[in-house]
């Protein structure tokens, strides 16, 4: 069903304040949850804020600046929610840009944010480029050759300014993020075809059976993964391959993990207004080549910011009706 924006960003709000978020922190929760839903990125979306709405708030010590340099931020959050560190992170990442040209934020120990797009995304449209990466909580990818779940799904996220709205890129090193596996189980739906293991090492499409994921691209995709369970992992002192039994329903209680956030500002290179000019250009080009027969030519990230457009510029988001009483009942 289609549901008001501003009607779902009040009730956000309410059960937001009610939970203790401070009002200058609210906005940016909201797009990590919201912005996913308009995006398409139904897994990571506004049914992920359902249950985190009806869990309890954990108590937690006060996050520990590990180093504070000119170009390093470095933070033990203590298990501090990842939606109000992730902005802390970006904002010290984008003072450091802007002073030294690039900033690094390294992050240990935190409860995970939903989306490492939307700290991508806050950054971009701040004016600077944006990777953002985090342990993907818990182990779900199958290595090549092997159906064991080993690694994270281990996401990488990036933000690139342009002359409109920053290119946002959000994506699973897994064929599909095990999200998922979590709304499969919800509203009781198969799961995407070639995708998912069950634990004899078969291919399922139920959501109660999955064991493991494949990585995308094959030995190229895990090949990512691995780099980002290390820089999430043991770099930052985060323990790595951890299993995690919870993660199959948007009940469950997921491992506490590490993240890397750098932003670049362009202005050490080129006029930043430049810089954004020619990464639309850059757009206008490739969406120009010429396609395969019935194809047409997609760029990643770029039809999820036309749907998160189209739904802002209409007001309303279309999703499911059992969802919207859930939403209304927190």
């Amino acid at each position: 069903m289609k549901v008001s924006i501003p009607e779902l960003k009040a009730k956000m709000t309410d059960v937001l304040l009610k939970r203790g978020y401070d009002k200058n922190d609210i906005s940016f929760v909201i797009n990590m949850y919201l912005g996913g839903e308009l995006r398409g990125h139904t897994s990571h979306g506004l049914a992920s804020f359902v249950s985190f709405a009806q869990s309890e708030p954990e108590v937690h010590d006060e996050p520990v600046v590990l180093k504070d340099t000119h170009a390093l931020f470095a933070l033990d959050a203590k298990g501090a929610s990842g939606n109000v560190i992730g902005k802390r992170a970006a904002d010290e990442a984008v003072r450091r840009a802007k002073a030294e040209g690039v900033g690094t934020v390294l992050i240990k120990d935190m409860d995970s944010w939903l989306r490492p797009g939307a700290i991508a995304e806050y950054i971009a449209e701040q004016g600077y480029l944006a990777v953002v990466i985090n342990s993907g909580g818990g182990t779900s990818v199958a290595p090549p050759g092997g159906f064991d779940p080993t690694l994270g799904t281990n996401p990488i996220a990036y933000g690139i300014p342009t002359a409109n709205e920053p290119l946002v890129v959000d994506m699973a090193t897994a064929q599909h993020a095990w999200g998922q596996v979590r709304l499969a189980n919800k509203y009781e739906t198969p799961l995407p075809p070639d995708a998912f293991y069950n634990d004899k090492g078969n291919i399922t499409r139920e959501g109660k059976e999955a064991y493991s994921v494949k990585a995308f691209g094959g030995y190229k995709g895990y090949a990512l993964a691995l780099m980002v369970e290390v820089m999430t992992g043991s770099l930052v002192g985060v323990p790595m391959m951890i299993e995690s039994t919870a993660g199959s329903t948007f009940a469950g209680k997921l491992p506490r993990r590490g993240a890397v956030i750098i932003a670049f500002d362009p202005a050490n290179m080129v006029d930043p207004e430049e810089f954004k000019k020619q990464n639309s250009e850059l757009l206008a080009d490739i969406q120009k080549s010429q396609t395969l027969p019935s194809e047409e030519i997609r760029i990643p990230g770029v039809e999820a910011g036309k749907r998160k457009a189209a739904s802002e510029a209409s007001g309303k988001v279309d999703i499911p009706d059992e969802l919207w009483k859930e939403i209304k009942s927190l």
